[in-house]
């Protein structure tokens, strides 16, 4: 049986962006992130709407042996445009962006898309 998720479970704003590198006049290296899906009339980024779980239970200890850091799984519908190696997902008003640690197209239907999640820590 397929993962899913029915339409009331999808209730957590998410802005999915792509980090977008590149040099300014100065030569100094500039990282922005660009919401995946635009923006709305009003100027603001557009949120999608999905099923967020944290770890529990047995992820739990496998979380800890891979070292990730609070690590989720988000369900939502597919789209096309999530398929990037430079994506980062923004929880609601979360400031602090989570990593894309992988993606699935569930059983390859192009109907729902399982991405596994982790904290971004910057260098130290």
């Amino acid at each position: 049986m397929a993962k899913r998720a029915n339409p009331g479970e999808l209730r957590t704003a998410v802005y999915f962006k792509r980090i977008d590198r590149h040099t300014n006049e100065n030569g100094f290296a500039v990282e922005t992130h660009v919401n995946v899906f635009g923006k709305d009339d009003m100027g603001a980024d557009i949120a999608v709407m999905c099923k967020w779980v944290n770890a529990h239970g047995n992820e739990v200890w496998s979380a800890m042996q891979l070292q990730l850091r609070d690590p989720a799984t988000i369900t939502t519908r597919y789209s096309p445009l999530l398929d990037d190696a430079k994506l980062i997902i923004y929880r609601g008003n979360d400031p602090e962006p989570y990593e894309v640690i992988s993606v699935d197209n569930v059983e390859q239907r192009n109907t729902w898309l399982e991405i596994k999640v982790q904290r971004m820590v910057g260098a130290r």
